[in-house]
C-alpha cells in the first residue's frame, strides 16, 4: 500500500509517439454525431494515451508500491495544455506520486503528470487523485 515513503516516485515512458491515426479515431469517438471540429488536429484529452496509461501502468505495476487495483477509485483528473501536440508528435511522459495521505481508512494518492516534447517544449501537464479503499 503506498504510504509517505513512497513519495517522489518518479515513473517515466520515453519515446511516446502521437498516433495520427489513433488521435483521429478517438476523435470520431467522441465526437458522436456532431462534426469534428479540426480534422487533423489532435483532441486535448488523447493526452491518456500519451502522457497517463504508459506511466500509470508503470506505477500501478510497481510492487513496492502496492497499490491494490481491487480497490482502486479515479477521485479526480485536470489537465492543462501549455502547447499543442501534434500527430507524430515524439513526447517522454512523466508520472510522479507527489502526495499520500490517510483518511477515513482510504489512502488518497497524488499524482502529477507532464508530457514533453523531445525539443523540452511541454504539451501537457495533469494532475490526478487516486483513492485505494
Amino acid at each position: 500500500m503506498p504510504d509517505q515513503s513512497h513519495v517522489g516516485r518518479r515513473y517515466e515512458a520515453t519515446g511516446q509517439v502521437v498516433d495520427g491515426g489513433g488521435a483521429e479515431a478517438f476523435a470520431e469517438a467522441i465526437a458522436g454525431s456532431d462534426d469534428v471540429f479540426s480534422p487533423g488536429a489532435v483532441p486535448p484529452t488523447y493526452a491518456a494515451f500519451y502522457c497517463l496509461f504508459p506511466t500509470l501502468y508503470q506505477l500501478f505495476s510497481d510492487a513496492e508500491v502496492g497499490v491494490n487495483l481491487a480497490g482502486l477509485v479515479h477521485g479526480e483528473q485536470a489537465f492543462e495544455w501549455p502547447a499543442a501536440v501534434r500527430a507524430g508528435d515524439v513526447v517522454d511522459a512523466t508520472a510522479v506520486i507527489a502526495s499520500v495521505e490517510e483518511k477515513r481508512g482510504m489512502t488518497f494518492l497524488g499524482i502529477e503528470h507532464e508530457a514533453r516534447r523531445q525539443d523540452g517544449e511541454t504539451v501537457c501537464r495533469g494532475r490526478s487523485l487516486m483513492i485505494i479503499r
